[in-house]
């Protein structure tokens, strides 16, 4: 009875945590040279978003360079 109790623990800890989204940004020049590349993995959504949002004004000041976002498996 206390192993069965003791998996149930651990399998209550393991699917309580959170896990963390990944996303991949790309700064490229509209040649297609890629100008720089950017990972950032969190839980907290606010902070990928923020990231995404940084890395887009970072580039924003350049007309000529295209940033794309995505997330990562």
């Amino acid at each position: 009875m206390k192993s069965i109790l003791y998996i149930l623990l651990i399998a209550m800890v393991f699917s309580s945590c959170k896990q963390e989204d990944c996303i991949t940004c790309i700064a490229e020049s509209q040649s297609g040279k890629i100008i720089e590349t950017r990972l950032a993995c969190d839980s907290d959504s606010e902070y990928l978003r923020g990231f995404i949002n940084g890395f887009k004004d970072k580039h924003r000041a350049n007309d000529s360079t295209i940033v794309h976002c995505a997330y990562s498996e």
